[in-house]
């Protein structure tokens, strides 16, 4: 079953980046909004499945990975729940609306969104350190997640320094629409390579069973 799950977990990230990729290119925001929050979930049982492979000496680094994908998937998850209700359904007052709308450079929704994806960072690089398989896509798939780390300060500084507040109205779309896309050519490699790295047979050891009575022992 845990090797089921991080195979199908690794499939569903996979897919769901192309999906997400497509889905923007289109313009279609709220099947965007969407495909990233099952992002988040489909990310959180990958985390679990790296870390239920880690061995002895990486478990600190799978539950800190575990932690942080808690974090990112509860913030992201909060962001596109309320764009898909509240903000799609124009269920609140206009002020809060505006307040809401992820849409907007810099808003409370669009920063919250970024730390989401800071913390997701944190977790791979984390997550990262725990792939320790000989084999060159196991090396490959160490180094994007740990790699992937990188995104963290970013994303939590752009907002602190107020980038977005100073950045033109006009083509703002655009500017995090690309950026956007570069994020899903970088992860959807890991999202493949995770899938190989589960559809090996010892992905998963085999635990060693105890034995029943003296006899089995002897």
């Amino acid at each position: 079953m845990n090797r089921k799950l991080g195979l199908l977990s690794a499939a569903a990230v996979t897919v769901l980046v192309v999906l997400f990729a497509l889905l923007m290119l289109v313009r279609l925001d709220y099947g965007a909004y969407g495909a990233s929050l099952l992002i988040s979930w489909a990310y959180l049982v990958l985390a679990c499945s790296f870390a239920v492979m880690a061995g002895e000496g990486e478990q600190v680094a799978a539950q800190a990975g575990i932690a942080f994908a808690v974090l990112y998937a509860g913030f992201v998850t909060s962001v596109y729940f309320v764009q898909l209700t509240t903000i799609l359904h124009q269920s609140a007052p206009v002020d809060i609306l505006n307040a809401l709308n992820y849409q907007t450079l810099g808003s409370l929704m669009f920063n919250l969104d970024l730390l989401g994806y800071a913390l997701m960072s944190i977790s791979t690089l984390f997550t990262g350190l725990t792939v320790t398989r000989a084999g060159r896509a196991n090396k490959w798939l160490r180094y994007l997640l740990i790699c992937h780390g990188v995104f963290a300060p970013i994303c939590i500084a752009l907002p602190i320094i107020d980038v977005f507040g100073t950045m033109p109205k006009q083509g703002g779309d655009a500017v995090g629409t690309a950026v956007l896309l570069l994020w899903c050519a970088y992860f959807l490699p890991v999202g493949i390579l995770a899938v190989f790295h589960f559809s090996a047979p010892q992905a998963f050891p085999q635990r060693r069973q105890l034995p029943s009575t003296l006899a089995d022992a002897a």
